[in-house]
């Protein structure tokens, strides 16, 4: 759990329980909070008589002053509490306490996306952006309720586009050989539009640019693991959204600073172990890398 300005963010697990928030119990903790909560699990309330069903991946707003009772099949969630002085006053001036965002809406997929953000990031971010993140949730909210919309700050902005940012490079990281694959399909499984994809990736160069560097990454790996044959540069070509071997050729020199002709098998891949070399290209340290660009500098 990482705390903001008297804010929380975290994630919680346990088994299967009830949850209960009586009157008494309301009184005697002395919270004055919201909570905001992301359920990965079926879950059932009742919020102060206005019952209340959660499927995986929706989005509940509830009143910490107000009394609970809630069942989880397993509570599996991300939980954000915020104190009620620093709540928008769009929010507070609705009955928000038992609120849900589905998870297949829209405004749910975009919050459940930016609270996922936040957890993954929340130890790399300083007080003024952890807080400016946690206000872009109700900013996110705000617009998906059809509120009026205030104007988001700077860092609100920045912390909602780091959220579109990295739950679009994570589908396009996972789903990086589906030729199929359309930046309209990934705006949609976000919950935004495809100028705010395209505004999130300006700083990067575009989201295009992302999405091909990307795919010359891949390239580089899969040609280290299987060596550059003929056959398999056009089979590795085709896979990765290359119209030509000759056009794959063209973007590769141009992103690495050198040929694929240049590229060289990898001889530290154990036999059968040929997916490996692709796993550490994209997510960690590979020696056999480390080491063509030590070589390559010493040409230069």
């Amino acid at each position: 759990m990482t705390r903001f300005a008297g804010s929380t963010v975290g994630r919680a697990r346990s088994v299967a329980q009830t949850l209960v928030r009586d009157a008494d119990t309301v009184r005697r903790s002395g919270l004055d909070h919201i909570s905001v909560t992301l359920s990965f699990s079926n879950a059932t309330a009742d919020f102060d008589g206005r019952d209340g069903r959660a499927d995986p991946g929706s989005v509940q707003f509830r009143d910490l002053a107000r009394p609970t009772r809630s069942r989880g099949d397993n509570i599996d969630m991300i939980n954000m509490m915020v104190p009620r002085h620093q709540i928008p006053n769009w929010l507070l001036t609705t009955n928000f306490h038992g609120l849900i965002l589905p998870g297949k809406s829209a405004g749910g997929r975009l919050v459940a996306s930016h609270l996922k953000t936040l957890v993954e990031v929340a130890g790399d971010l300083t007080e003024d952006e952890g807080a400016a993140a946690i206000e872009a949730t109700f900013v996110i909210a705000e617009r998906f309720l059809g509120r009026p919309g205030s104007v988001p700050t700077p860092m609100q902005t920045e912390a909602v586009q780091r959220t579109i940012r990295r739950r679009a490079m994570h589908i396009f990281d996972t789903q990086g050989t589906n030729r199929n694959l359309t930046v309209t399909q990934v705006a949609t499984v976000i919950g935004v539009s495809r100028s705010s994809l395209f505004r999130a990736f300006e700083s990067m160069g575009g989201v295009l640019t992302y999405v091909r560097n990307r795919r010359l990454d891949r390239v580089y790996g899969t040609l280290r693991a299987r060596g550059g044959a003929a056959s398999v540069l056009l089979e590795v070509a085709a896979q990765h959204g290359f119209q030509s071997v000759r056009q794959m050729k063209a973007a590769f020199r141009s992103q690495f600073g050198f040929s694929l002709a240049d590229l060289k098998p990898s001889r530290l891949v154990p036999p059968g172990r040929s997916s490996s070399i692709r796993t550490a290209i994209l997510n960690e340290p590979a020696h056999d890398i480390v080491l063509d660009w030590l070589r390559i500098g010493e040409t230069v």
